[in-house]
């Protein structure tokens, strides 16, 4: 079963003040982390591939320093329309090769790990759910997978909506509970970090 991670790191930052992938936290770009977490599953599952969806040459460098390792199971897409909303970067990740399964990350999340990804797609594509997401305490986030059945309505999307929508008031749909909520939560504002990554 194919499976199609796509990284959705071309926002334009535009509540934090400055390019917030590029915030080093403990050293490092934000951005940098969110992709290790997929690295891992890359190594734990051979059916894996992973598309990161950007705008920003440090990121695609950063990528193709990736390919190295991982060959064609990685690779970078533009988003030169990213500014008008999230569903032209979904657009964006889900061109080239179709899979079973299509799981988005964003990469605002610095603290999401890569057993939560796992997790994600193992109970979703091992008991048949059409899609699924993450979760904390019944509000929902970010990872979230859905099958290729809902490939036209992912295309389908307009502006800044998000592709939770479609799973919103459907049966079938897995939840998986994060283990800490910080997990899941978008760092839009650098008031959200905490105070020693400010720098």
């Amino acid at each position: 079963m194919k499976i199609k991670m796509i990284y959705l790191a071309a926002g334009n930052s535009r509540r934090f003040g400055s390019n917030k992938l590029y915030h080093e936290i403990e050293g490092r770009p934000m951005f940098q982390y969110g992709l290790e977490a997929l690295e891992k599953v890359l190594r734990r599952r051979e059916e894996t591939t992973l598309t990161v969806v950007t705008q920003y040459s440090e990121i695609c460098e950063y990528v193709l320093e990736k390919q190295r390792v991982w060959g064609g199971r990685i690779s970078a897409v533009a988003s030169p329309e990213a500014e008008k909303g999230i569903s032209y970067s979904i657009r964006a990740g889900l061109s080239g090769d179709r899979a079973d399964y299509y799981l988005f990350c964003v990469a605002d999340q610095p603290w999401i790990s890569d057993e939560t990804i796992l997790h994600l797609i193992e109970k979703t594509t091992q008991e048949g759910y059409i899609g699924g997401f993450a979760q904390w305490n019944g509000v929902s986030g970010n990872p979230a997978i859905f099958s290729d059945r809902l490939f036209p309505e992912l295309l389908a999307l307009t502006g800044d909506t998000g592709g939770k929508k479609i799973l919103r008031g459907r049966e079938n749909v897995c939840t998986v509970q994060v283990e800490n909520p910080i997990e899941i939560e978008d760092i839009d504002e650098i008031s959200m970090l905490p105070f020693d990554t400010k720098k």
